[in-house]
């Protein structure tokens, strides 16, 4: 999302939030063996089973309009807030989430499908198919009764001699489930499983 009329949105990453942290592999009891860490980890780098991209949250220096802070999309998910706006995305008459998503959502269901876009109110739809051309060439309204934990885009790594860290496959997503690839994966976005999916009007 572009422009200077326009406001940040909630989740885009600012420059003086980047930060630079060494990676490596660790042997780790439960893991059964190396894992994914930072030089300098601390108990909440792991969400899921997973090494989470480390951002700050100052909002400072200039936005990065292409790039995602990992811990406010994190935070979007798991409480349903507004990708724009940062205030709930929860209708309060219905109980039920807002999202505005692109046509071709991965669908496990007729009524299911995940994304890694986070919601978006009511309120702020009109100003994100404004902003951003690539919903504006295709995107639909929608509200979910259920939202769960499903999934994360990463990058997937592989020990190196002497415990260091090489990429192997950038931005893939790596499903909560598959144990022994989560810990070789730094994640940037939760990817969630959206329920009870019916599409409104915009």
């Amino acid at each position: 999302m572009t422009g200077p009329s326009l406001r940040v949105p909630y989740i885009t990453a600012w420059s003086g939030e980047l930060i630079t942290a060494p990676l490596m592999f660790a042997h780790h009891a439960e893991a059964g063996g190396p894992r994914l860490t930072y030089a300098d980890p601390t108990p909440c780098d792991w969400q899921y089973g997973v090494l989470r991209a480390r951002l700050g949250l100052q909002r400072g220096g200039c936005p990065e309009w292409k790039l995602v802070n990992t811990l406010r999309q994190w935070r979007c998910m798991e409480h349903w807030l507004c990708q724009v706006c940062g205030t709930s995305a929860i209708d309060p008459g219905t109980g039920r989430v807002s999202w505005l998503l692109d046509d071709d959502i991965d669908s496990t269901a007729p009524d299911q499908g995940y994304t890694n876009a986070p919601p978006t109110c009511r309120a702020c739809i009109p100003e994100a198919l404004a902003s951003c051309p690539r919903l504006r060439r295709g995107a639909a309204a929608y509200t979910a009764a259920d939202v769960e934990p499903f999934a994360v885009l990463g990058h997937v790594f592989r020990p190196t001699r002497g415990g260091g860290a090489e990429v192997v496959d950038r931005n893939v997503m790596v499903r909560l489930e598959e144990f022994d690839r989560l810990t070789r994966t730094l994640a940037h976005q939760l990817v969630v499983l959206l329920s009870g999916l019916e599409r409104v009007s915009i």
